[in-house]
């Protein structure tokens, strides 16, 4: 995925007048400032181009160059393991697939040239996330290649978030399916917030950041695979990036996270772009990474995040700018990512018993997950319902898999110790020091 530098690059400057992406409603947009680059190495259909053009073009532009990193390990990229799972990635990327990202997931590529697999190994069990890379005719010869390799090293087997199509493939094998949550998705070109019908307090938030003598916040677009790398730049994100990671695990100590990926932002630059803000005197205080999404033909955004010392709503401003660079390119599908579910629903292929165990355990260990706030988060955006999609976990093989459910709850980032009810002995002392 690594591509040639680019001696491309663009600044921008909070005094820019504000302008409107083209808005047919007439909703107040950020200032994005981009350079068009005198040399691409994206095709003119690729979904990467189109975002960029589609700022560029309704837009002022500043341009100057990024000089060339004279330190070739300045600009160095994760290269993807071959041709085979860039081209697999490319075609049939979904949210679910989020950890090409992040550097613990390992990758299986078929020798056959059937597609690839994106998984992590928790528990002895390869926990594979989302659907195989692969077309529905290759999935079959795919996975017959993993089990082989599996069979060789005494390895179990685990989906995570795959789509309801895929279950329906795994139902017909006699795997266990569990629905576990939805997919969220904005639809930027009929969403209710850019036609101004719905949260104005966010498009007056939004207002009021953008007013350079007000909030004075600029928004910044970065497409490394078209601009070129700005070395600079990569390395302050990256950074604002980690410590926001560091200081959201120190505010929730005893607390755990659902489905944490922790991100290399950089490492995928063919299949990303970069909205970021900057304060008045041009540092950066937020950002969002897009990522594209081949299955759908749209963008995953995540992470959305802003420094502590950003002014409130840099995040609503980042997920609105986004909505107005794809409604602008006419894509339609933005995804805010997994809404995990209260309780299982729809266990098929397990006995009575093993549901009923499924459904107890999931419900102690959700408990331990806040999850109302992400729910709150994602529906003052309006998301379009009919975009929403089915979650599923779907385990080969029969019986009560307890290895391969220990492995799950590893991979969701989910406290075993959760399954456990609170032992007499606990109470008991609790009790005795609470009456001392």
């Amino acid at each position: 995925m690594n591509k040639q530098d680019i001696e491309a690059g663009s600044t921008m400057s909070s005094t820019l007048p504000s302008s409107t992406l083209g808005n047919k409603s007439g909703t107040e947009s950020p200032r994005i400032s981009t350079s068009p680059s005198s040399t691409t190495t994206k095709h003119d259909d690729d979904i990467i181009t189109r975002i960029y053009y589609a700022a560029h073009n309704v837009v002022q532009v500043n341009s100057t160059l990024y000089p060339k990193s004279k330190d070739p390990s300045e600009n160095t990229r994760s290269e993807p393991q071959n041709a085979a799972f860039d081209s697999a990635y490319h075609l049939y990327a979904r949210t679910s697939h989020m950890g090409v990202l992040d550097p613990s997931y390992k990758i299986f590529t078929s020798k056959a040239g059937h597609g690839s697999l994106l998984y992590k190994l928790q528990a002895r069990t390869i926990i594979i996330a989302g659907d195989p890379l692969c077309s529905e005719y290759h999935r079959q010869p795919l996975l017959e290649e993993l089990y082989q390799y599996r069979k060789s090293c005494g390895l179990g087997l685990a989906f995570v978030g795959v789509s309801q199509e895929f279950a329906e493939y795994a139902r017909q094998h006699g795997w266990a399916t569990l629905h576990f949550g939805y997919e969220r998705v904005l639809n930027p070109l009929t969403n209710k917030v850019l036609q101004k019908q719905a949260s104005k307090r966010i498009l007056s938030q939004n207002k009021q950041l953008l007013d350079p003598k007000r909030g004075a916040v600029s928004v910044h677009l970065y497409c490394p695979s078209v601009q070129g790398v700005n070395s600079a730049l990569e390395t302050q994100l990256q950074k604002l990036y980690d410590e926001w990671r560091n200081e959201r695990n120190r505010n929730k100590t005893g607390c755990f996270q659902a489905f944490v990926t922790v991100y290399n932002l950089f490492s995928h630059p063919d299949s990303t772009v970069f909205l970021y803000t900057s304060d008045s005197k041009g540092q950066p205080n937020g950002f969002a990474t897009l990522r594209a999404l081949g299955a759908q033909t749209g963008f995953h955004i995540d992470p959305c995040i802003a420094t502590q010392s950003a002014s409130r709503g840099i995040t609503d401003l980042l997920i609105v700018t986004a909505m107005e660079l794809l409604k602008n390119a006419e894509i339609g599908y933005l995804s805010l990512g997994f809404e995990p579910l209260d309780a299982l629903e729809e266990i098929h292929g397990k006995s009575d018993l093993q549901s009923w165990l499924w459904k107890r355990g999931y419900s102690r260990m959700i408990k331990s997950v806040p999850t109302s706030g992400k729910v709150t988060y994602f529906n003052k955006f309006y998301p379009d319902e009919t975009l929403a999609s089915k979650l599923f976990i779907c385990l080969p093989g029969r019986g009560l898999p307890v290895l391969e459910s220990i492995a799950l709850m590893h991979f969701a980032n989910m406290d075993i110790r959760k399954l456990l009810p609170k032992r007499n002995s606990e109470k008991g002392l609790t009790r005795v020091s609470t009456g001392a």
